[in-house]
């Protein structure tokens, strides 16, 4: 054999591998004639001659190495080391080498020229032209040490985390370290108390080096720990090299085995989830923070009892567990934190709900809101003891506790001042704009998508299985919410054409307007058109969004009229006009009725409150309640629209604080005093928070180096849209904790983001915001959508919407979102511009099956995902996803309600995890 392995290198030319092992320059690449014959050998020989090359190749850099610490050593402190990738391979191959004699032996070392020796790649057998053109040249060789690395590991180790961390993996950026971000973002005192103690497989940070990470002062092993630990490593190196490391690598390593930097740019991406985690917390929305979410919150009217009972649930359980077994999931997964959550759920004090009589329960799609009355709320609630209100000088309201409170001017509740959002906002851009976070997010959202990938090889058939051995659930039968559409195009064209027709011949004598002094009915309104109901169809109705739409928002806008008429839409569109809104009215029952009949789609239809005058509020409760507009599939957001400068061209509003008043003021005072706007108070119960909505690609200029305060803008320019998303922000802020003290619900903040524009929105977003719509720019943003993944902000995007106004079907970022694994859901917009058929929601997954690829699992994670990010109270949710849906991985996830395979939900806890323990 060996005779044999002799032969086959002197035939390639490697003959000179066997004759010396201490080679100095590296072999060239075998070549071979194209006419030479190589006979086949045993896979020992081959294994023989590749261990023979890569020992030779070992020495070769070894002894190169050594030759150029020594030629840098007499300039050590003259001159610093050339190359950060010098640096890193150098503290590697100390740190790898198992103790070779023959490394650190001196008759082994010569002199190499730095810019021949060093600096250039070597020329060995698995040289790369093209990856050598792909990266740089330093990264370049820190890959060969580590594919090295990787072959002189044990079997045993190479794959436990300990040995080999996929965060010293990620070193591709400058060794030296100096502490700078850390230095500029603690200087103005935001993150002192933003850095938790870190763990690691090393043990917990010294408290002394956890304050010098605060202080944004630099932390890294003295010379005397690097020598120690040096000469503590398996196999002994000498001093020669534990000096080395001490003098000229102090900064590769730290005591945590994380390098540095690498540690510092988790420390800031953790510094911006603390900001959020502020907002959040201050402004109340988190889950647990809603009243609706306490399990003693009772949902009015009540929805339908479940036809499939408890006992099919216990037996479809039951027939899971085998299929979890023969897969292989691990049930203990940790989650404490979910426990945590819930227990301050149910510490949360709420008062009960006056109990409902007994009333006999409707049919699915029949009698829309027969069910629903007025008098369940009575006796309302009266006015909360001493506790008053007030807008301050900043034009936020303020919640005092009593009337001595409010003449000293003690709120109860203290908010972040705008001077202080802009602070915390500079923080977010400034971390998000920096190179080396951009490239480590990027990094490790490429990282997420191979792990997909490869979880998609490994387990896609498994995954198919286990979602075949649940009965009776697939993805038509699982609960399916549309978290992002408008009510006023919430129907089709189609039916909108039928109703349009159905009222011309039954009631065109009705009074629908008064114009120009006089009123009209609606058949005066299609002879002024010069119209008939046989000339209308679809083409003539015109609201279907086409390619004269993209990157035309004013065109968009214009799709809302039908016929090309404002006075169609005013008539049929509209909640406040001359006949209060009856005929959306019967239009939205229709809709409610196809919903129910569904039975599994559920919607958060947007409302609009333009904050024109004071009682837009209670003209809107009126609107719903008294047409009984109340379903268990449907629940409602506010929208407002960012319109301030029309307002003020048209004189309706002097400055701004007048429209922030309009909004909120009947906010304050239904919550001081239910009966003060009794169906206002009614409405706001299936009320689940906010909206913002414009065009996001309008240019935003910054008028002002410093911000006025709403009642000094005065001027016609509109507000940016940071501007908005703060006083939204800020005036809900005290509201939510009066109401959730009164037991109320509160509301929570998801505007339209990131649809186009500036990504500082996004940033806007991150702050302030439960969830978004859109989010096409998190692609621009890899900081950010990092962000978004790893606090599981939802968004709710909206492919075909985007595909007719924005950004092509094709490069919409939707299917990469999801196969990274953020919390993304799909939801209609508009259906009137977009949709063709009854079910618009299913018309939309359908569309994104076939052209993502998506299979019947990926479809049901993402309707899981809608009910997740849905306002939709805790019952139901405990209903459509089980009970335990609040906790995470598989302890949370029932197969047999969300039809979601175990194999799936424990790869994305776990991934999650794994970027959160960073």
């Amino acid at each position: 054999m060996a005779d044999q392995a002799v032969t086959f290198c002197a035939k390639i030319g490697w003959d000179d591998v066997l004759g010396s092992t201490d080679r100095k320059v590296l072999p060239d690449p075998p070549r071979l004639a194209v006419d030479e014959e190589v006979p086949l050998l045993p896979s020992y020989i081959l294994y023989k001659v590749w261990s023979l090359f890569i020992d030779t190749t070992v020495s070769g850099v070894m002894s190169r190495l050594a030759a150029h610490e020594d030629q840098q050593r007499p300039g050590l402190h003259s001159r610093p080391v050339t190359s950060s990738a010098n640096q890193a391979l150098a503290a590697e191959a100390t740190l790898i080498e198992d103790g070779t004699e023959e490394s650190s032996s001196s008759e082994d070392k010569e002199d190499v020229p730095e810019e021949d020796g060093f600096e250039e790649q070597a020329k060995s057998a698995i040289y790369d032209y093209a990856l050598e053109k792909t990266i740089s040249h330093e990264e370049s060789k820190l890959f060969y040490q580590r594919s090295r690395d990787f072959r002189h590991y044990d079997p045993d180790t190479r794959l436990d985390p300990n040995t080999y961390s996929r965060l010293s993996r990620a070193r591709t950026f400058s060794l030296n370290y100096e502490g700078r971000a850390s230095q500029r973002y603690h200087r103005s005192g935001a993150f002192n108390d933003a850095v938790p103690t870190r763990e690691t497989h090393h043990g917990t940070l010294d408290p002394q080096t956890a304050t010098k990470q605060d202080k944004g002062q630099k932390v890294g092993p003295t010379d005397g720990e690097v020598s120690t630990a040096v000469d503590s490593l398996d196999g002994g190196l000498g001093t020669t090299e534990a000096d080395k490391i001490a003098h000229g690598q102090q900064a590769v390593l730290n005591d945590t085995g994380i390098h540095p930097e690498l540690q510092e740019m988790s420390s800031m991406i953790q510094s911006v989830l603390d900001l959020r985690h502020k907002y959040i917390e201050l402004s109340l929305q988190r889950p647990h923070d809603n009243p609706k979410d306490h399990p003693d919150w009772k949902v009015y009217p009540e929805p339908p009892k479940p036809v499939w009972t408890e006992d099919s649930t216990v037996a479809a359980s039951a027939s899971m567990t085998s299929s979890s077994m023969l897969f292989g999931t691990e049930q203990d997964l940790s989650h404490s934190r979910s426990q945590a959550s819930l227990a301050s759920v149910a510490e949360e004090p709420v008062h009960p709900r006056p109990a409902s009589p007994p009333r006999k329960q409707r049919k699915p799609g029949q009698d829309i809101g027969s069910d629903f009355d007025l008098s369940h709320f009575e006796p309302m609630p009266g006015e909360n003891g001493a506790m008053v209100f007030e807008l301050d000088q900043d034009s936020v309201y303020q919640v005092y506790e009593s009337a001595e409170a409010l003449r000293n001017k003690k709120a109860w509740i203290r908010v972040p001042t705008l001077r202080e959002y802009y602070m915390d906002l500079n923080i977010v851009k400034e971390v998000s704009e920096d190179g080396p976070i951009k490239s480590f997010a990027f990094r490790e959202l490429q990282i997420l998508d191979g792990k997909f990938n490869l979880h998609a090889l490994e387990n896609s058939y498994a995954e198919m299985m286990e979602s075949k051995r649940v009965p009776h659930r697939d993805f038509y039968n699982v609960r399916k919410v549309d978290t992002h559409v408008h009510h006023s195009a919430c129907m089709n064209s189609k039916h909108l054409l039928r109703f349009i027709k159905s009222k011309l011949k039954k009631s065109a004598n009705d009074i629908v307007m008064f114009r120009e002094g006089k009123e009209m009915s609606l058949q005066d309104v299609f002879d002024s058109l010069e119209m008939t109901a046989y000339d209308l169809s679809i083409d003539t109705l015109d609201t279907h969004a086409h390619t004269d739409s993209f990157h035309r928002f004013d065109k968009f806008n214009l799709k809302y009229n039908p016929v090309g008429s404002s006075r169609l839409r005013e008539i049929f569109l509209k909640t406040d006009n001359y006949i209060q809104g009856r005929y959306l009215a019967e239009l939205t029952r229709e809709v409610i009725s196809d919903l129910e009949a569904s039975k599994y789609q559920m919607v958060e239809w947007r409302v609009s409150i333009y904050g024109r005058t004071i009682d837009e509020w209670d003209k809107l409760a009126s609107w719903v309640i008294d047409n009984r507009l109340v379903s268990h599939n449907v629940r409602w957001l506010i929208q407002i629209p960012r319109l301030y400068s029309l307002y003020k061209k048209q004189k309706i509003v002097d400055n701004f604080e007048q429209l922030i008043i309009n909004i909120f003021q009947p906010l304050y005072e239904v919550t001081e005093n239910p009966s003060s706007h009794p169906k206002l108070h009614a409405f706001l119960d299936r009320v689940i928070g906010f909206d913002s909505v414009d065009d996001e690609s309008k240019v935003e200029r910054r008028y002002y180096r410093k911000f006025p305060t709403p009642k000094n803008w005065d001027a016609p320019e509109n507000p940016m849209y940071n501007y908005w998303i703060y006083y939204l922000w800020a005036n809900m802020v005290p509201l939510n904790h009066w109401r959730k003290r009164r037991g109320f619900g509160t509301f929570v903040l998801r505007p339209h983001c990131g649809e186009a524009g500036d990504v500082e929105h996004l940033q806007s977003a991150v702050l302030c915001c439960h969830s978004i719509s859109h989010g096409l720019l998190l692609r621009k943003a890899s900081l950010l959508q990092y962000i978004f993944y790893l606090d599981q902000i939802g968004i709710a995007m909206s492919p075909l919407s985007n595909n007719a106004l924005f950004l092509a079907y094709d490069r919409n970022p939707f299917q990469v979102y999801f196969r990274r694994g953020l919390n993304v859901s799909l939801s209609t917009d508009d259906p009137l511009q977009f949709a063709y058929t009854k079910e618009p929601l299913i018309e939309e997954y359908s569309v994104a099956a076939q052209i993502c690829k998506l299979n019947a699992v990926d479809m049901c994670e993402l309707a899981q995902h809608s009910v997740m990010q849905c306002g939709f109270e805790h019952e139901l949710k405990q209903r459509w996803l089980g009970p335990n849906y609040h906790l995470p991985g598989i302890q949370g996830n029932n197969v047999a309600k969300t039809n979601v395979p175990n194999l799936r939900e424990e790869y994305r806890h776990t991934t999650l995890q794994h970027e959160r323990e960073m």
